[in-house]
């Protein structure tokens, strides 16, 4: 079973690798070779895959970038956050 992380970079990479970027560039699903799932309609509710006809999809690049910066930004203060708490147990256990 794919990670949800994974499952998204493989609708992404299948985007990419038919150059299905903009309106004028967008493609079917089926075109894609991708289906109706939940990580796909995820992503289009995110605005990253976005609808240029009514059976018609194409990834929007800067906001996919913006997405991964943002989860990359959350991630490293979460590691900061827990690194700070152990630190400071450490410190009172003392």
């Amino acid at each position: 079973m794919l990670t949800r992380a994974h499952a998204q970079q493989r609708v992404v990479d299948a985007f990419r690798k038919r150059r299905a970027v903009s309106g004028r560039l967008a493609h079917t699903l089926g075109t894609l070779g991708l289906h109706d799932g939940r990580v796909l309609r995820d992503m289009v509710l995110a605005n990253i895959i976005r609808k240029a006809g009514p059976e018609r999809f194409f990834l929007d690049e800067d906001i996919w970038a913006a997405r991964r910066q943002l989860h990359s930004t959350t991630v490293t203060r979460i590691v900061i956050g827990a690194l700070l708490l152990g630190c400071g147990a450490l410190i009172f256990l003392q």
